[in-house]
C-alpha cells in the first residue's frame, strides 16, 4: 500500500513503521485463495524461476494516513493486518486496487464481495472429490451459416452448477476438452452421401481419446456440449452410449444465452400417437419437439408402407424451447425409449425404423444413447435437402 507517512498510532503508542503481518495471518490467506488473485485467478506462483508472485493487499489501509486507499474507514488497527482484512492479488490488481483515481470503483465493499466470492469458489473446487471430475466434449459446426462456440469458463460453470462437478478439458488442441470441429465440413448439397460419412469419421477420430480414457477407468462422466445437424447428434449421443454417466446441455437463448438448464421452466410430458396404419412391420417415427413434421412431407415410399407413429408434447405447441426445464428432457427420453421397447410387441418383425426429427440438442444425442445393441432395431435418420426428407445415417445395424 502507497502510504503518506511511516508512523501510526497503536494502542496509545507512536509506531514507527508498518506492522508485520503474522506468519499465520500469511498463510491462511494464501489457502484461503487457492494461490490465485482474488480478481483474475491468476496463478501466483511462477513456475519458472519458482517464486511467489502475489502480493496480500489491505481492503481497509493498514493505516489512518490521509493517502491510505480506504483507510479512513471503522476498522481498529490492530485487526487490519489480519487475514480477514487481506486480500491476494496479483501485482497488477494491487495496483490497480489501489489507485487513487480507482478508489470510487474499487471501494471496501466491492473488495470484501471479490474476496468472499474467491474463497467461497477455491473452498467448494478444492472439496471435490477425484469422482467430482467431468470431461467435458463439445461438437460444434455443420449447421448452414451459424458458428457457435461455448467458452471454457462457461463450460466450467455450467458444469460445476449443476452437477457440482470439476469440468476437466484433455486432450485438445485449444485444451477445451474433447473437441469434435465439424465448421470445416463441406455443405452437404454438394455431396449428399459423402457429408454424412465424414461427419461419422471426424466424430469417431475425436471421440478416440475419450473411448481410451473410459476403458482405463481415468474417464468417469462426460459433459456434452454440442450444437450440430441432427443427425450427427443421433450419431454422436449413439456412439458415446449410456455405460458411462453423461450430463448433457444444450444453448438456451432468450434475456441471456447460457448453456444452464432451468429448474424455472414449465416441464414438459410427451406422448406418441399413432397417425397412419399398415399392415406391415414398416415404422416411421416423427418427433415433433421444436417443430412440427407433416406427415404428407415423409418420402413416399416410406409413407405409403409403414405404421407412422409421432412423438409430439402432450398439451404445448412444438416449439424451440420446448426443453428448458432438464426434467422435460428427461421425460422425452423416457417416452422415446419406452416406445422403442413397446416395437418389440407392437411389430416384432420390425428390422429398422425410419426417423424424422424436429428435435431440441439434447433430445437428438438422446434418441442414439441406450439402444440395445442386439435387440432393438436400427434407426435410419432423415434430413432435409431443400424440401426433401433424405436418408443420412443409420445407427444401431445389426
Amino acid at each position: 500500500m502507497s502510504e503518506e507517512t511511516d508512523t501510526i498510532e497503536l494502542e496509545g503508542h507512536i509506531v514507527s513503521k508498518r506492522l508485520n503481518i503474522k506468519k499465520q495471518d500469511e498463510v491462511k490467506l494464501w489457502v484461503r485463495s487457492g494461490g490465485r488473485c482474488a480478481i483474475c485467478n491468476k496463478y501466483l506462483l511462477d513456475l519458472n524461476f519458482d517464486v511467489s508472485i502475489g502480493e496480500m493487499a489491505h481492503i481497509v489501509g493498514w493505516s489512518k494516513a490521509a493517502k491510505s486507499p480506504r483507510g479512513q474507514a471503522e476498522l481498529a488497527l490492530e485487526d487490519r493486518n489480519t487475514v480477514d482484512n487481506l486480500v491476494l492479488l496479483c501485482a497488477d490488481h494491487h495496483k490497480i486496487v489501489d489507485t487513487k483515481a480507482l478508489l470510487e470503483e474499487f471501494t471496501l465493499e466491492r473488495l470484501m464481495q471479490h474476496k468472499a466470492n474467491h474463497e467461497h469458489r477455491i473452498y467448494h473446487l478444492t472439496a471435490l472429490q477425484i469422482d467430482s471430475e467431468s470431461v467435458v466434449l463439445r461438437m460444434l459446426g455443420g449447421i448452414r451459416g451459424a458458428t457457435v462456440e461455448v467458452s471454457k469458463e462457461h463450460a466450467r460453470n455450467v458444469v460445476f452448477n449443476s452437477e457440482q462437478k470439476f469440468a476437466m478439458f484433455i486432450d485438445s488442441f485449444d485444451k477445451h476438452g474433447i473437441e469434435i470441429d465439424l465448421n470445416l465440413m463441406p455443405d452437404p448439397e454438394d455431396n449428399w452421401e459423402a457429408y454424412w460419412s465424414m461427419g461419422q469419421s471426424i466424430i469417431d477420430k475425436c471421440l478416440r481419446p475419450l473411448i481410451g480414457g473410459v476403458e482405463k477407468g481415468q474417464v468417469r462422466h462426460i459433459s456434452v456440449f454440442a450444437l450440430s445437424r441432427i443427425p450427427l447428434l443421433i450419431y454422436l449421443g449413439y456412439k458415446l452410449d449410456d455405460k458411462i454417466p453423461t450430463s448433457l446441455y444444450q444453448k438456451h437463448r432468450g434475456d441471456e444465452e447460457t448453456w444452464m438448464w432451468s429448474e424455472k421452466e414449465k416441464i414438459e410430458t410427451f406422448e406418441v400417437i399413432q397417425l397412419k396404419e399398415s399392415q406391415t412391420s414398416k415404422v416411421a417415427l416423427i418427433l415433433s419437439l421444436s417443430g412440427s413434421i407433416d406427415i404428407e412431407n415423409l418420402p413416399t415410399e416410406v409413407l405409403e408402407d409403414s405404421n407412422v407413429y409421432e412423438l409430439k408434447p402432450v398439451i404445448t405447441t412444438p416449439n424451440r424451447n420446448i426443453l428448458r426445464n432438464k426434467a422435460s428432457y428427461e421425460n422425452f427420453g423416457k417416452c422415446y425409449h419406452d416406445f422403442l421397447s413397446r416395437l418389440e410387441t407392437i411389430h416384432k418383425s420390425c428390422d429398422t425404423i425410419h426417423l424424422f426429427a424436429a428435435t431440441p440438442v439434447a433430445a437428438a444425442i438422446s434418441c442414439g444413447r441406450g439402444l440395445m445393441r442386439d435387440a432393438q432395431p436400427a434407426i435410419t435418420i432423415y434430413d432435409l435437402s431443400a424440401t426433401i426428407y433424405k436418408p443420412t445415417i443409420t445407427i444401431n445395424a445389426k
